[in-house]
């Protein structure tokens, strides 16, 4: 991955103008598409963690819970769950979002 941004003297990050365009509506260009890559990725992965934990209810009360599909349910959310591990360690998902803060879903 080709990276865009750079980091001056005093720890802060800037990325070159030629990968920004001032838009009516904002900001746009490569810097943004990746920007917003990430972004999707992590409401995509908090919104996927949330619909493994219902569906691992609903198989606990149906008391399955040594079922391949409960394995691979909870294998998943393990996995999620240690990707926005990685993420918050690098400053990424400290903020909350629509659904609630990131914070519950690392206890």
């Amino acid at each position: 991955m080709e990276r865009l941004t750079r980091k001056l003297d005093g720890g802060i990050y800037v990325v070159d103008e030629i990968k920004l365009r001032r838009d009516a509506g904002g900001y746009s260009g490569d810097a943004i598409t990746r920007l917003a890559g990430f972004e999707n990725m992590f409401e995509d992965l908090i919104s996927k963690q949330d619909e493994i934990s219902k569906e691992l209810e609903r198989l606990r009360s149906e008391d399955k819970m040594h079922s391949v599909k409960f394995k691979q349910l909870l294998a998943n959310k393990l996995t999620n769950n240690n990707v926005l591990i990685l993420l918050k360690s690098y400053g990424l998902g400290k903020t909350g979002d629509k659904k609630g803060e990131i914070s519950e879903f690392f206890q």
